[in-house]
């Protein structure tokens, strides 16, 4: 069994912050020594750290968001839909984690301008 990812990991967040609204990231990487985006609050810099997004926050921003696990495997699958549709849009799966299953699926998202 692995472990749960609960949130994007520094590669995927600084590459999402070139994609994304910077307010849909729900979380953050404390700062480390490595590039880091102003926490700004009523207009005041207060900390500096990196953006990063959990599972929740990544459905958010995928048009009709949804991941699941793929029948009779342990990889994950995550897909865009339509709500008058009974095909997904768009789709990616065969990750081991479900957060990583969205971080692609909003790439080629973001890469067909379909975001």
């Amino acid at each position: 069994m692995t472990t749960m990812k609960s949130y994007t990991d520094i590669s995927q967040s600084k590459k999402l912050v070139e994609i994304l609204p910077l307010e849909s990231a729900d979380m953050y990487y404390p700062y480390n020594g490595i590039e880091t985006y102003p926490d700004v609050k009523n207009g005041l810099e207060t900390e500096t750290f990196i953006l990063c997004w959990s599972l929740a926050a990544l459905l958010n921003v995928i048009p009709g968001g949804q991941v699941n696990r793929m029948l009779n495997s342990d990889k994950w699958e995550a897909s865009s839909w339509n709500d008058s549709d009974f095909e997904p849009q768009m789709s990616v799966e065969g990750f081991d984690k479900p957060v990583d299953a969205c971080y692609e699926l909003i790439l080629k998202l973001h890469e067909l301008k379909m975001l």
